[in-house]
């Protein structure tokens, strides 16, 4: 590459140095790109303490599971033991033919919603599994920093019956994205490449 011998004198060799300046600056203008880009993608998955951090509206927290009376009153009974650290506040329970609508606080923190979900999945200890509890937890429009994204939205929440570590939830978005969430603070925040489970509206 041949550069300017003297940038303030007017040559021969100008026209090439015009232009290798020009090539030098597109160069150096992609790699800047491409660094920005790569930052933003290392950025991309949050943490669990991030959401909690960032969250500033509420909203509706239903969950619904079909479950027999005494199921559902011993998983919230026993919830509220489990978690009295987090100080959880009892939802109100109503019956809807074969359903119980659980009904939380609309101040329920993000964290403390996954853990009802899962817990009312896994609660019957006689069940591996429960497939039929599904969750809904709204997003505020005016929602910034990692919620911007899911401004607006009902989330849906559940646990897909090929989950084999007990210790995370997923929901998928009302345009089905969907997402992983693992339990811990430091838990990333995991897009998934599939829809385990197409969005039904509240």
């Amino acid at each position: 590459m041949i550069f300017c011998k003297n940038l303030l004198s007017f040559d021969k060799y100008d026209y090439l140095c015009v232009e290798n300046m020009k090539h030098l600056i597109i160069i150096l203008t992609a790699m800047g790109l491409f660094t920005s880009l790569f930052a933003c993608g290392q950025k991309a998955q949050v943490t669990m303490n991030q959401l909690v951090k960032d969250e500033s509206t509420t909203g509706t927290r239903v969950i619904v599971a079909e479950m027999t009376e005494t199921e559902i009153t011993r998983a919230v009974n026993d919830f509220m033991v489990i978690n009295e650290n987090n100080h959880p506040v009892r939802p109100s329970v109503k019956q809807s033919g074969d359903r119980f609508i659980l009904q939380l606080p609309d101040s329920t923190p993000y964290d403390l919603f996954c853990y009802w979900v899962n817990y009312i999945v896994y609660s019957n200890k006689d069940k591996r599994y429960n497939n039929n509890v599904l969750g809904w937890f709204e997003v505020g429009a005016d929602a910034a920093g990692t919620w911007a994204q899911f401004a607006g939205q009902k989330l849906m929440f559940f646990v897909p019956e090929s989950d084999d570590e007990f210790d995370n939830v997923y929901f998928t978005t009302e345009d089905n994205r969907c997402f992983k969430q693992e339990f811990g603070w430091k838990a990333k925040l995991k897009p998934q490449s599939q829809v385990l489970k197409e969005y039904i509206a509240l």
